[in-house]
This record gives structure tokens, sequence and C-alpha cells, in this order.
């Protein structure tokens, strides 16, 4: 018996190597372009969203909105409260 030649690569060495069957040769194949999972730096605190967030469009608290929600293929809507009369202000 003579020694096995190793399995030639597209690129770089997969996790799918070695495993038989027609879905990892098309894995190994996709691989070569997907790469790993670009899952960001693991050193990045965890996202801690704002108290109190603000409108980008308004500036008032969006606990104040009103989000309607159009359902399935429909779009969403945002109302902003009626703006507060200004102190000094004489209708």
């Amino acid at each position: 018996m003579g020694k096995r030649t190793p399995k030639r690569r597209l690129w770089h060495a997969t996790p799918y190597d070695d495993v038989p069957g027609a879905y990892a040769a098309v894995q190994r194949f996709f691989y070569q372009f997907e790469g790993t999972a670009q899952l960001g730096d693991p050193n990045e605190p965890p996202y801690v969203p704002p108290e109190n967030p603000t409108c980008p469009v308004c500036g008032a608290p969006m606990k104040e909105h009103r989000i309607d929600r159009g359902g399935p293929g429909k779009p969403t809507h945002m109302k902003c409260p009626a703006p507060k009369p200004q102190a000094g202000e004489d209708d």
C-alpha cells in the first residue's frame, strides 16, 4: 500500500472537508466565498438602549407617539403627538 496524497482544495480548508455527500460538496464550494460568520468584536459591550428615546422628527419622547402597524405587505406609520403650546403664546 502506498501513501495517500491529500485531497486537493479550492483555496483554503473548510469545516466541510472530509465530510461525505453532495450537500457537503456544495457547502465546501460556497464556503470559499462566504467564509466564516462575521460576528463582530468579541470584546464589545452589548447594546444598551436609551431609557427615554426621543423622536428624530419632532424631538418628543417616543412613548407619546402612536405607531400604526399596517400588517403584512403594508407600511408602518408613526404619528407624532400634537405640539404643546409654548408658554406666553396668545391665541
